[in-house]
């Protein structure tokens, strides 16, 4: 497999070169805004990176992985349109619940049964499983691309959690082998985007096309690992692997509808925008949200794989994280600070 590593970060290097010239050329930029503080225009190709160096190690991937590459080329679609045109959120959403039907019907995997969650014995969700499928990997889906806002972040994480997931699952030949091909990928692509060597800012974004792509393939991997074909890991066990993006995402959208906002409007007050205005750097609120994911998601496994603490005590322990996440670190902190001469207050 040290030949699949090496060959997915060389190729996701050589598209990268190649697109970054046509990107400027084509205009498929991001500009600078209010919510948007880079600086320059930096070419949104990270995801089209990963996406064609995906298709080219295709090849040696096993044919029960041809419906998730059909649903990811449509997730990509719908990204790169978006990238480039802005397109309505209502047609991103409909792109995105077509996709997880593909993987429902054309690949089988969908999450038919949520464990022992609540200590009543297995919760099966009969036929309600496709419905949930849905709203878990479009939840997935979304939660990541709310992660992708500061230079190194997203990817950070998706190697985090694909590294995770990689573990769990190995000796599953499949799963290893679409992990390390997206691992390695990310890798080359964190190179360009990671504020390293000194460099004041990234040379390329992931756009929405990347952080669909990452967020849709390592939904579709829990869900995989998780139910009973392989069940690698008991169904809670995922929320614990995908915890910093889901409780940030979910704690965001709560204090939206709080304020009377629309769930889905863009704004700066994820953690990776509160963490900067404390003080911190770019660099260090990516180390610091990198070893939140870490700690979130090696707590579920070790919990679940060698301790086999009971799923309902992990769940009730995970609601109890996006407790305090929503309390104290939303919520509470009250961080303060001035943006445009304008005072913005965090409670």
């Amino acid at each position: 497999m040290s030949n699949l590593i090496i060959d997915s970060f060389f190729i996701t290097v050589l598209v990268i070169l190649v697109c970054y010239p046509i990107a400027i050329k084509m205009r498929l930029i991001d500009q600078p805004c209010s919510r948007k503080q880079h600086s320059g225009e930096i070419p949104l190709i990270g995801g089209v990176s990963l996406y064609f160096c995906l298709m080219i190690m295709a090849y040696w991937l096993p044919i029960s992985n041809y419906a998730y590459l059909s649903a990811a080329t449509l997730i990509v679609i719908s990204g790169i349109l978006d990238d480039y045109k802005n397109i309505s959120f209502k047609i991103r959403l409909s792109t995105e619940i077509i996709a997880v039907l593909i993987i429902i019907y054309e690949g089988g995997v969908k999450i038919t049964s949520l464990g022992d969650i609540f200590g009543f014995g297995e919760l099966q969700l009969g036929q309600f499983s496709t419905i949930f499928t849905i709203f878990a990997v479009v939840g997935g889906i979304n939660a990541f691309n709310m992660m992708d806002g500061i230079d190194g972040l997203a990817g950070s994480l998706a190697v985090i959690i694909l590294s995770l997931i990689l573990l769990s699952s190995f000796g599953n030949e499949n799963i290893m082998m679409l992990c390390l091909i997206l691992i390695s990928s990310i890798m080359a692509f964190l190179a360009f985007n990671l504020r390293l060597f000194k460099r004041q800012h990234a040379v390329i974004f992931l756009g929405d096309t990347g952080s669909m792509l990452i967020g849709f393939s390592i939904s579709y991997l829990v869900v995989l690992i998780s139910q009973a074909e392989i069940n690698a890991i008991n169904p809670v066990t995922a929320l614990w692997i995908m915890a910093l993006p889901l409780v940030d995402a979910v704690a965001v959208i709560l204090r939206r509808l709080k304020k009377g906002s629309c769930p889905f409007s863009a704004d700066r007050e994820h953690l990776h925008h509160i963490l900067p205005l404390a003080g911190y750097s770019v660099n260090q609120t990516v180390m610091i949200m990198s070893l939140l994911c870490f700690i979130f998601g090696a707590v579920g496994i070790v919990s679940d794989v060698i301790f086999d603490v009971p799923e309902w005590l992990m769940f009730y322990l995970f609601l109890l994280l996006f407790y305090v996440y929503y309390k104290w670190v939303v919520i509470s902190a009250r961080v303060r600070y001035s943006v445009q001469n304008k005072k913005v207050v965090y409670e």
